[in-house]
């Protein structure tokens, strides 16, 4: 017959019962022999020699079955394997029970007492040495069980690795090529075409589609890359990556004002796609800013601990309903913040670190960056090549 779960959660409870049980019978036990030594015994039954041997050999035992109470509850053995520790228990009192009981049918007993303290003994033994084996059986099944869990979760995992590689590749050599190629022929079109006509409108729209998938693209491999698992991270000084995008900045609007508060070095642990991090926050501070001129401040400081990077503009804030979800997946309706902040969160995960809107409204947004602090290296390692840039 099953346990039911609730049953099952009680056992080591049962189990700590069941030696205190145990230990109050010899208590009794005790009392008594100590009442007949005082009325009948010419010869104490309490210190003779079968009698301490019996108590010595009987504690182990009971302590065994209260400790196994105790060690169930604390162990990762799961709640519904407790039923076959409990029942090994009592099959092990159990044939104990009755393996002695034919033995003093066999041999002779002298008295009651001694009688009772065998059956004692013999009940001590068997719950000890049941609890043993059901507890050693359950340790058994669980281990073998999340062997076979780990065994299917590094599979799992080597397929998804396998199938990320493979999309990953299918970006960049169909996706990507396919439109670099549409790029080029757009540029043809546009470069025959004189200015102002339908036909060099036509053209320039399907290069600047063409750039926008480009865009999406190089961002989902990104993704893909930050779902690995590297240990190809190295010390990634912070503040020159930070002034190099932030010379980009000129690209993106020729009147937008930066102003840099940056310490002299901050070193983290990363690699070349921290810059994806910046750039995709400092063009945000750029794109959807609508003022005149456009103006960012980016601010750094850093601790014992940490690196920490501020990127304040002056633009229209965020919208309050998109502030909960600023970081998370965009859906197919995405906001114009699209798949940016969520890869910059996704990449910051990557590094152990986070990014937080710290404050929007009317006068602007400013976004803060935490990365866990490395200390510099004596020397300078290469610099580092984003894989997924378009000289890549």
């Amino acid at each position: 017959m099953r346990l039911p779960l609730r049953s099952s959660s009680a056992v080591p409870e049962r189990l700590v019962a069941t030696a205190v049980a145990v230990t109050l019978a010899l208590v009794v036990e005790v009392a008594v022999r100590l009442h007949v030594d005082a009325l009948l015994s010419p010869v104490s039954l309490v210190f003779s020699g079968e009698f301490l041997v019996g108590i010595v050999t009987t504690a182990p035992f009971v302590a065994g079955v209260a400790y196994a109470g105790y060690w169930l509850r604390e162990s990762g053995v799961e709640v519904d394997r407790y039923r076959r520790v409990w029942w090994w228990t009592l099959a092990g009192a159990a044939a104990s029970l009755v393996l002695n009981v034919m033995l003093m049918g066999v041999l002779s007993v002298g008295s009651t007492l001694l009688a009772v303290a065998w059956l004692r003994w013999a009940v001590a033994v068997g719950l000890g040495v049941g609890v043993g084996i059901g507890v050693t059986e359950a340790r058994a099944i669980q281990q073998a069980t999340e062997a076979e869990r780990n065994a299917v979760r590094a599979e799992h995992l080597e397929v998804q690795r396998d199938l990320l590689d493979y999309l990953n590749s299918l970006l960049r050599h169909e996706v990507l090529n396919a439109s670099n190629v549409i790029s080029g022929y757009a540029d043809l079109l546009r470069d025959e075409q004189a200015d102002g006509t339908p036909a060099a409108e036509y053209a320039e729209t399907i290069r600047r589609k063409s750039d926008e998938v480009t865009g999406v693209v190089q961002d989902v491999r990104v993704l893909l890359h930050a779902t690995e698992e590297r240990a190809d991270f190295e010390r990634v000084d912070v503040v020159p990556l930070l002034r190099d995008e932030v010379a980009k900045l000129s690209d993106l609007d020729e009147d937008a004002v930066v102003e840099t508060d940056l310490p002299e070095t901050a070193t983290v642990h990363a690699d070349a796609l921290l810059a994806r991090v910046f750039g995709n926050l400092l063009a945000n501070a750029v794109e959807h800013n609508d003022s005149d001129p456009p103006r960012v401040r980016v601010r750094g400081s850093v601790d014992e601990e940490s690196v920490t990077i501020e990127i304040e503009d002056n633009g229209p804030g965020i919208p309050d309903e998109e502030v909960a979800t600023l970081f998370e997946r965009p859906s197919r309706r995405a906001a114009d913040h699209g798949l940016g902040l969520y890869l910059v969160a996704r990449l910051l995960e990557h590094y152990c670190g986070s990014v937080d809107l710290v404050d929007t409204g009317p006068e602007g947004s400013t976004f803060r960056v935490t990365l866990p602090r490395e200390p510099p290296a004596e020397t300078t390692p290469s610099p580092f090549v984003d894989p997924f840039s378009d000289a890549q």
